[in-house]
């Protein structure tokens, strides 16, 4: 017999979408039989996995969000199917844009088929676009901070793999936006108007949480690395923002089982790097 390659199935409910009333079956990945094979954990708190001679590569983040085939509605799991009254409206009146933005994108796919790395990219560019209307007890700037940084990885995934199709440039735009929607979340928690301490599950990737710790480090770390660069007065501004977030860590002392140890070191190392910055600006205090 030839070898098992399946890598994902589809579940047996079927989903209703509310927006369109689309029944389909939701695509979800295997574990197990030696499929996920982890490798090293980036700066980024991003988990790579090596490929296997049996199954090849295989992607995690392709299939954490719900896409609903026909309309292109896309959430999480626990938001797809329940979303509130007027964000349902909004939906179903944003479904051509939703079509039309992904044509624009330029990326070729096919929810009814099983999911490749482009797809997965599609999924998160398509939730951001459905969490603009989700009210802030969903907490939709996390969500869309989330997606913003997962779609990155996955479009430098398939840099990799595609050099010449220029995934780079998709890649740097979600960076971009990951940056700005984390330091908007950081902010907008800190003045009550999106409450996302309390969530439980934080990510970055699937494989562990990093509470809301992750959050801040990643919002110092992608200020620091994405920020704007070309004017020094600006440059300056978003390096002690995101020094001063970082200091939120740093400045706790030992690690724990809600900070663990690896978050602690990036993070040191990070303020180190962002202070090494702002002195070359002649702007550290």
């Amino acid at each position: 017999m030839a070898p098992q390659k399946k890598i994902s199935f589809r579940a047996s409910e079927k989903l209703v979408c509310p927006v369109c009333d689309m029944e389909f079956n939701r695509e979800e990945i295997l574990s197990g039989g030696g499929r996920m094979n982890a490798g090293k954990l980036t700066q980024e708190l991003h988990r790579v996995y090596l490929p296997t001679e049996k199954y090849g590569d295989i992607y995690p983040l392709i299939y954490p969000v719900t896409v609903c085939p026909k309309c292109y509605n896309a959430a999480f799991p626990k938001d797809f199917l329940k979303p509130p009254a007027q964000t349902l409206a909004k939906l179903k009146e944003e479904t051509h844009r939703r079509k039309q933005e992904l044509r624009e994108l330029e990326v070729d796919v096919n929810f009814t088929e099983n999911r490749g790395l482009q797809e997965g990219i599609a999924s998160y560019f398509l939730a951001l676009l459905c969490y603009e209307h989700y009210p802030k007890e969903f907490s939709p700037c996390f969500r869309q901070a989330l997606c913003s940084l997962r779609g990155a990885w996955l479009c430098d995934d398939l840099h990799v793999k595609k050099p010449q199709e220029n995934w780079d440039y998709l890649r740097n735009i979600f960076y971009r936006k990951a940056a700005f929607l984390y330091a908007q979340v950081v902010e907008q928690d800190q003045k009550g108007k999106e409450v996302v301490s309390q969530l439980q599950q934080f990510g970055p990737d699937i494989d562990k949480n990093y509470s809301f710790d992750g959050v801040l480090y990643l919002s110092g770390l992608l200020e620091y690395e994405y920020g704007q660069k070309n004017d020094p007065q600006t440059r300056g501004i978003i390096l002690k923002r995101a020094r001063s977030t970082i200091s939120r860590i740093v400045g706790m002392g030992k690690s724990s089982k809600s900070k663990p140890g690896v978050l602690l070191d990036h993070s040191r190392d990070l303020h180190k790097e962002i202070k090494k910055a702002l002195q070359e600006l002649g702007l550290d205090a």
